[in-house]
This record gives structure tokens, sequence and C-alpha cells, in this order.
């Protein structure tokens, strides 16, 4: 895959991690198949020259992905979508994750001066409009 293909689209200045950040939007092109099982990956180097970000991020990501089943490394060839059915990452880590993107969104919110309530109200709001689509 070419790397201008994969539009990825990373933000350094909102709250959530730049890890978490790519790891959704990379999770969310696999099970979307807007990557295809068997498709190659960009190298670690590559993608983090391009993305501009620490190669340990990208690191990070593709172990974080490799570990829920979603890709996988070939020793000398590269790293691929995975062709085998995806491990449903267990409880904790899927809480961790959903507590660094919400804590994002929070702490961005906050800081337009709004109060935990408006704050509470407007998730909720997104949440309940996102599960009826």
């Amino acid at each position: 895959m070419k790397l201008e293909n994969l539009n990825l689209r990373l933000e350094p200045k909102r709250e959530i991690p730049i890890y978490v950040q790519l790891k959704n939007q990379l999770r969310y092109k696999i099970q979307h198949r807007e990557l295809e099982p068997g498709e190659q990956l960009p190298t670690l180097r590559e993608l983090a020259s391009h993305l501009n970000i620490d190669g340990n991020t990208v690191a990070r990501v593709y172990r974080e992905l490799e570990d829920e089943g979603l890709i996988e490394r070939q020793q000398g060839r590269g790293t691929f979508v995975s062709r085998k059915e995806p491990r449903v990452p267990d409880e904790a880590a899927r809480r961790k994750d959903a507590d660094a993107a919400v804590e994002g969104v929070v702490r961005l919110l906050l800081g337009m001066n709004l109060t935990a309530a408006e704050t509470a109200s407007i998730l909720r709001e997104h949440a309940e409009r996102l599960y009826k689509e």
C-alpha cells in the first residue's frame, strides 16, 4: 500500500495520544476492509517518516495490533494485514483505549469552559445518535 493512499491524519495538538490516534485509524481501516487481508503495510521507518512521528510510536502500534490479531509480522518480508480472524481484545485493553480517547475529548471540552454536566450531556447525545446509525 502506498503511504499516500493510507490517508492517515494525526493531530498532535489533540489531547488524544498520537499512538492511540494511529492505532484506532489503522484498526478501523482493517476492520472495515479499507486494508485487505494479506495487504502489506509500510515499514515502521517509512510510516514514522511519512507521519513525522517517532519510530517507537509506530512500533508500539504495530505490536498492539499484532497482539489483537489484526496484523502479522513476517521476518524478512514485512508487516501484513492478518488473513486470520482477529482476536477480540480483552475488556482491559478495550477499556484502556477507550479511556485514553475519552479523556482527550473531555479535556478538550473542559478547555472550552464547559461544565462537567454539559460535557456529559454532549457525550451522551453523540453516543446515542451514533448507536442509532
